[in-house]
């Protein structure tokens, strides 16, 4: 059954050394498309070389709220020339209020800015979001709903707010978070996202899921999609092979623009 995972990191140094392997093994294991996330200007190029060299890579471009203080001052300019050089999304961008000190009024100005960027080219736009979804919906009430879709990636608010998110055009992403033995908070967000409002993901090399209760050591990889599907499918009392395909189907709608296809010979092509 196939498997798209809806936001990783490919570009990240914990996976360049082994980045053939890594692909081959989660082509392997049904992973058919990894959407890879870069977040800064620094590995824009390298992003973008990953998707011209794997046709199972998809990527995205943008700047990331941890990052914020690295810009340029050519920076928007550089991101909309990446998005417009190659079928792409807008991520990973956000807000992430977490640290009390951050920068918070300059995390929204740069945030809503690719915001904009990805509404008015028609991209879908992968979104990091911690301690701050208050100020994300305020955000959505005055922009409205998203015309390309977009998705919440590794989703840590509350399962009331997931309505609010759906009427706005987002899809939910549910990392191997789901699989922790605790996680009760994501359980319920899941339980709660409509049908063909789900997507799953890895977040690659982070996020290391559990397995049989317990947590994986090393850095993460999308080969470990399948056992985070078929674990968040039986914690939220759905049919693994039907949840592993309405997964699969809801990606393909929300990334259709931005993944490869095939020619009937097999070979890949824009």
């Amino acid at each position: 059954m196939p498997f798209i995972d809806s936001h990783c990191h490919l570009h990240d140094s914990r996976i360049i050394p082994d980045l053939s392997v890594i692909i081959d093994r989660a082509v392997n294991a049904g992973v058919k498309t990894m959407v890879t996330c870069a977040t800064m200007e620094e590995n824009f190029e390298l992003t973008r070389n990953l998707a011209m060299d794997h046709p199972s890579v998809a990527p995205c471009f943008g700047i990331h709220p941890w990052f914020i203080d690295s810009v340029s001052a050519e920076w928007e300019k550089k991101l909309e020339n990446y998005l417009m050089a190659i079928p792409s999304g807008v991520g990973e961008i956000g807000l992430d209020f977490v640290d009390k000190e951050a920068d918070q009024a300059r995390q929204i100005k740069v945030f809503e800015y690719q915001f904009a960027l990805a509404r008015e080219m028609g991209r879908p736009v992968n979104i990091h979001i911690r301690k701050a979804w208050d100020t994300l919906i305020h955000i959505l009430k005055r922009v409205g709903k998203l015309e390309t879709p977009g998705l919440i990636h590794s989703y840590s608010g509350s399962a009331d707010m997931v309505p609010v998110f759906e009427k706005y055009g987002l899809y939910i992403s549910f990392s191997g978070s789901v699989t922790h033995p605790g996680a009760k908070k994501g359980i319920q967000a899941l339980k709660r996202v409509s049908p063909d409002r789900f997507v799953i993901e890895t977040d690659s090399p982070d996020i290391l899921p559990f397995f049989s209760g317990i947590k994986l050591t090393g850095r993460n990889e999308p080969a470990n999609l399948a056992g985070i599907a078929e674990i968040a499918a039986r914690r939220s009392d759905a049919d693994p092979d039907e949840f592993i395909c309405r997964a699969h189907t809801n990606s393909l709608r929300l990334f259709e623009s931005i993944i490869k296809k095939e020619r009937n010979d097999g070979s890949p092509f824009r």
